[in-house]
């Protein structure tokens, strides 16, 4: 019966709105669930399928019929690169989608990020779930005037998005019910961040970042890409290009950081300056973290924020340089990905094990994507 209403759901879509639509079958290959996470599409082969796909019409349909949110990414270049949209798919199950030109909803923005000129060039993105910022060229010479490659965490309680609000209040150090920034950075790793490491020390850039493009911007996924200018490392030049991606419903973001230099491997360690911590765990590719809030008059009241690198064959250590750590060699040119993430005890992590299944969902996401056929 559910297979002849989507027929039949298709099969209108087709007839009202367009002379031809192709169906997508997305396999779940673990026994893990999948949940909302993002498949992607290539445009190319979707607009040579269906004729009068733009787009300003594709749609995309669930198998009860319904229009579900999607959107077309560019990656900062003039014509669409692919078409993303979100499914959940259990454990060894298959999911079916149509997908049609026609008349597109308007979807709720869940991704967002933007440069702050208004706060010293910072840049800051966010999703439903979280919000992060980095550090602009104007803050070196600001009245602060730091440098330094960490990333900021602000905890959110709300999945409404707050950046454009909490920075026109300026008061994002208070929370008024919806979250606050409760983590200090300084000259560190922050939340995430990655640097050369050699002869046991850090080699951080000798700038914040230099330029910043927003390639994509919701209403599902936010994407920045930021160079920095090239600096010494052990007396070798590198230069390093970072990509970050952030989607809706989900803790993690996709970290590609590409380095370049005269070199031919480079040790490069990505993780979480260590604060008042309460807890570590690791498993195969993945190092996770507990402390109470850092920037905090009431850690006690404000609670705990969780961290996450998941990082496959990476060396991992919990404690190292003041830093939990991922630490993996590239070579130049080679992209490195990996990913990161927090969260809040205040909102929606309960507990360490709550913290862990996310963390080994994401581990199976990265091992083992979604298989996507487009029949």
């Amino acid at each position: 019966m559910k297979k002849l209403f989507f027929l039949l759901a298709a099969a209108a879509l087709a007839a009202c709105q367009t002379d031809k639509a192709v169906e997508v079958e997305v396999a779940n290959p673990t026994d893990v669930a999948r949940t909302a996470e993002t498949v992607e599409l290539c445009w190319t082969k979707l607009s040579q399928s269906i004729e009068g796909l733009t787009p300003e019409t594709v749609v995309v349909m669930n198998a009860e019929g319904e229009e579900i949110p999607s959107q077309v990414i560019y990656r900062g270049e003039a014509e669409p690169q692919a078409l993303i949209f979100q499914c959940a798919v259990e454990g060894g199950e298959t999911a079916t989608f149509q997908i049609a030109a026609g008349t597109r909803s308007e979807y709720e923005q869940q991704a967002f990020g933007r440069q702050v000129p208004e706060r010293y060039d910072d840049y800051a993105w966010e999703n439903n779930l979280s919000a992060y910022r980095l550090y602009g060229p104007a803050l070196e010479t600001s009245p602060e005037k730091l440098i330094t490659p960490g990333i900021d965490v602000w905890v959110k309680c709300t999945e409404k998005l707050v950046i454009d609000e909490w920075y026109a209040k300026g008061d994002y150090h208070h929370n008024y019910g919806d979250g606050m920034d409760c983590y200090k950075v300084g000259r560190t790793l922050g939340g995430g961040a990655s640097v050369p490491m050699l002869e046991g020390k850090f080699w951080p850039m000798e700038h914040n970042y230099a330029t910043c493009q927003t390639l994509d911007n919701g209403p599902i996924r936010t994407t920045v890409k930021l160079v920095y200018v090239p600096w010494g490392v052990n007396g070798t030049a590198v230069s390093l290009v970072k990509t970050i991606s952030l989607d809706a419903n989900q803790r993690f973001n996709r970290m590609e950081n590409l380095y370049e230099g005269e070199f031919e491997e480079l040790p490069i360690a990505a993780g979480f300056v260590r604060h008042e911590v309460k807890g570590t765990e690791q498993g195969e590719g993945w190092i996770a973290m507990v402390e109470a809030v850092s920037d905090s008059k009431q850690p006690e009241v404000d609670g705990d924020i969780y961290q996450a690198i998941v990082l496959p064959g990476a060396e991992l250590n919990a404690d190292l340089l003041g830093h939990t750590l991922a630490v993996k060699a590239v070579k130049s040119g080679e992209k490195m990905t990996y990913y990161s993430a927090s969260g809040w005890s205040q909102g929606g992590v309960e507990n360490m094990e709550d913290w862990i299944e996310t963390i080994k969902e994401q581990a199976a996401m990265v091992e083992s994507p979604l298989q996507v056929t487009i029949k």
